[in-house]
């Protein structure tokens, strides 16, 4: 017998999606990021990393 089939399966919603205000407000604002066009190549890390960070109020003092 497989080990796996000894381990209970979690409980799966009928469906996905946001539960809550707050978490549609995040949901349609990542779709809207998804759906905008191409994305941007950076140089490096560190070049994404201060651009986000810059984009982030109260982040950077």
């Amino acid at each position: 017998m497989d080990p796996a089939d000894l381990i209970p399966l979690p409980e799966v919603p009928d469906s996905y999606g946001p539960r809550d205000e707050e978490e549609r407000r995040v949901h349609t604002l990542v779709k809207e990021a998804l759906d905008s066009g191409p994305g941007k190549n950076y140089a490096s890390v560190a070049d994404f990393l201060a651009e986000l960070r810059a984009g982030i109020p109260g982040l950077n003092p």
